[in-house]
């Protein structure tokens, strides 16, 4: 189950939380506002997580790369030949 819990909560409780991390995903605000995903972690799931930064990544520059590829879209076909 997914808790949504303030940065004072966490500092107050960390013990609790973390030996209940196995059973509950945590999203950590900060004044109301989403800043942390907290998981469980077991061996190989780095790759996840550079998936995860990759996605981060991406939603966090949408406009920048909307702008880039409805250029290029909006540009038309290459004569490109492979």
């Amino acid at each position: 189950m997914v808790k949504i819990i303030p940065t004072t909560k966490i500092q107050q409780n960390i013990g609790a939380i973390s030996a209940s991390i196995g059973q509950d995903l945590y999203i950590v605000t900060n004044r109301g506002e989403g800043k942390i995903v907290m998981l469980p972690y077991f061996d190989g799931c780095d790759e996840y997580f550079a998936e995860y930064m990759e996605d981060y990544v991406m939603s966090k520059n949408k406009e920048v790369l909307k702008g880039r590829y409805q250029k290029s879209s909006d540009s038309g076909k290459s004569s490109l030949t492979v």
